[in-house]
């Protein structure tokens, strides 16, 4: 019974310690600015938009990135939009996969971000070989597993999940 006692009470102070959400801590982006625009618009034809918000980043010139440009991405039953680079297609990208998200999609991961609020990101190497990054990220009170990638980096793809955003 201490055992459990002293899991409970780590678990009680990590859920008070946890920051918010990036998505909780900032405020939306608008449906009709920048590249959220192609965000909304993928969103408003996925089949599981009803469970699945849209989400964005508040930037994409972090981490010394420029040029990027934001397109349509296929995630079947669910949207996505990819951003390419000069010289690299779908560079990063983040989807709404047309997937209930499960508590395993996020433990799989050698790396896991909590929050307060229950949200959490499990993420590494893309097929456990790389090169690139995936996330998978679980947010509270949605009912899909999101997708954040990037073929720039692990730091690229820390960066970027901090600034993600609902679209409004």
């Amino acid at each position: 019974m201490p055992v459990l006692a002293a899991f409970a009470a780590a678990a009680v102070a990590t859920a008070t310690t946890a920051p918010l959400p990036p998505w909780r801590r900032n405020p939306p982006i608008a449906a009709t600015s920048g590249d959220a625009r192609v965000v909304a618009r993928e969103w408003r034809v996925a089949d599981n938009r009803d469970t699945c918000a849209p989400l964005s980043f508040a930037t994409v010139r972090a981490g010394g990135i420029s040029g990027a440009r934001a397109r349509r991405a296929v995630f079947a039953g669910g949207w996505g939009v990819a951003w390419d680079i000069p010289g690299q297609r779908s560079a990063f990208g983040v989807a709404g996969a047309g997937v209930d998200a499960e508590p395993e999609d996020i433990t799989r991961w050698p790396n896991v971000i909590r929050w307060r609020d229950g949200s959490a990101a499990g993420y590494g190497l893309t097929g456990d070989t790389g090169p690139g990054y995936l996330a998978y990220v679980k947010v509270a009170g949605q009912g899909c597993l999101y997708n954040v990638w990037s073929n720039v980096s692990r730091r690229h793809l820390r960066l970027i999940l901090s600034h993600l955003r609902r679209v409004r």
